[in-house]
C-alpha cells in the first residue's frame, strides 16, 4: 500500500508540474527568458520520495510536456529536469538530512545549479540559443530558487503536510 500511495503522488507531482509548466509558458515567457515555478513538484518528489521518484517526476512531467505543446523531446533537457529530482532528494534525505530554511535552500538551488542552470542550459545551446541569453538563467533561476526554497521550506514546516506523508507512509 505504501508504494501505491508514492505512485500516486508522484502522478500529481507530475500532473501538476505540466499544469504550472503550462501556465508560466503562457503567462510569464518573455522573449527568451521564462519565469517559472514548473520543477516544485519535481523538487517535492525528490525531497519527500526520495531521489528515484524525484528523477521519474521530472522524466515524466518533460516528456508530457514536449507531447503537449507539441515539440521534440530534448534528451539533454530531460536529463536536467531528471537531475533537478534527483539531487534535490538526494542532498534533503541522505547528505544534509536537516530541516529549516537554509537546508532547504541549499537542496533547491544546488538542484537548479546543476539541472537547471548547467544541463538544461546546454539543451538548450542545442536549441541555438546564443551564449550571453543561456548566461541571464543564472540570475533567473537564483530567484526562482529562493523562492521555491521558501515555498518548500514552508509546505515542509507545515505539521498537517509533514506529518500526513509520514502517518500514511509516503515519506522517506
Amino acid at each position: 500500500m505504501k508504494n501505491i500511495k508514492k505512485l500516486v503522488f508522484a502522478a500529481l507531482m507530475t500532473a501538476l508540474c505540466v499544469i504550472i509548466g503550462w501556465f508560466c509558458k503562457t503567462y510569464f515567457t518573455f522573449g527568451a527568458i521564462r519565469i517559472t515555478f514548473e520543477n516544485v513538484p519535481i523538487l517535492l518528489a525528490g525531497m519527500l520520495l526520495g531521489p528515484a521518484f524525484g528523477a521519474a517526476v521530472g522524466v515524466a512531467s518533460d516528456i508530457v510536456s514536449c507531447m503537449l505543446s507539441g515539440f521534440g523531446v530534448n534528451p539533454i533537457i530531460t536529463l536536467g529536469s531528471a537531475s533537478v529530482g534527483v539531487i534535490s532528494g538526494l542532498l534533503h534525505i541522505y547528505i544534509i538530512k536537516r530541516k529549516g530554511f537554509l537546508p532547504t535552500a541549499l537542496s533547491v538551488l544546488t538542484a537548479h545549479a546543476v539541472g537547471s542552470m548547467l544541463i538544461k542550459s546546454v539543451g538548450l545551446y542545442f536549441y541555438g540559443y546564443a551564449l550571453p541569453i543561456l548566461l541571464t538563467r543564472v540570475p533567473l533561476y537564483l530567484g526562482i530558487g529562493l523562492a521555491e526554497s521558501y515555498l518548500i521550506w514552508l509546505l515542509l514546516k507545515n505539521k498537517r503536510i509533514s506529518s500526513a506523508f509520514e502517518r500514511n507512509g509516503v515519506r522517506k
